[in-house]
């Protein structure tokens, strides 16, 4: 994502929260009056009456809760369908228990009543499936977890490069070690014989400055060993320096 969306993004994020937030509050706090309201009318009164809703809209909460974890611990779907079914039951008894105190039989006002555990479980289910979309988004953008590149242009065009006898790579590929020397110890006729051994194959004596380079010698022993592999090297070009 780039540095220009990433900051409306945060911000739309958290108007998502707050909105959620709210709308989860209101609903809940709604419902919990109708149902009051249902169990007032129903025998009960005082702590009774106020406890009762309590146990009927925290079945929706603890529900959906439980989906979160279920989503943030990346449970199997079958593991989730004791949370789905805590959820749409208490759901479906908050909904009937707010009904239930309507009177009348106007279609609206049982409507009306039945909106708030409805409103509660949708904004609870659009929090969750924002959530499910970031969350993926993360693990996606996360690093070791983005699956292998495949093989471009640019990577087949290498491989067939590497595959094709390209002479100066074959040069680099064939050309043996150098023997390991010590500070104090000289470089010797054989040690550049070694060193361009696929220089003088082709022919070609190698310049000053390539001897100078890969030997690390300085300009008199360089032009000397220069002479030397110049008689070993069959039809050679006259070297540079």
């Amino acid at each position: 994502m780039t540095g220009i969306l990433r900051v409306p993004r945060r911000a739309a994020l958290a108007a998502i929260a707050a909105l959620v937030a709210s709308a989860s509050l209101v609903s809940f706090a709604e419902s919990y009056r109708g149902l009051y309201v249902w169990s007032s009318e129903h025998g009960l009164h005082g702590l009774w009456a106020m406890a009762w809703p309590l146990q009927v809209d925290t079945f929706i909460a603890v529900g959906e809760l439980a989906l979160f974890v279920a989503l943030a611990d990346r449970w199997a779907a079958r593991s989730r369908l004791a949370a789905w079914a805590v959820t749409l039951l208490g759901l479906a008894v908050s909904v009937a228990g707010n009904v239930g105190h309507v009177t009348g039989h106007s279609l609206t006002n049982r409507a009306t009543a039945a909106c708030p555990p409805l409103a509660a479980a949708a904004a609870l289910a659009v929090g969750l499936g924002v959530l499910k979309r970031v969350v993926q988004v993360h693990q996606q953008n996360a690093p070791g977890t983005r699956p292998g590149r495949a093989p471009g242009p640019r990577a087949e065009s290498a491989s067939a490069l590497n595959g094709r006898a390209h002479p100066a790579r074959t040069r680099r590929a064939s050309r043996p070690r150098t023997r390991a020397r010590t500070r104090s110890a000289p470089v010797t006729a054989d040690d550049a014989e070694r060193e361009f051994m696929a220089d003088l194959a082709s022919g070609t004596v190698p310049s000053l400055r390539s001897i100078r380079a890969r030997l690390h010698v300085g300009q008199d022993r360089a032009r000397a060993l220069q002479e030397h592999l110049a008689q070993l090297a069959p039809a050679s070009t006259a070297p540079d320096s």
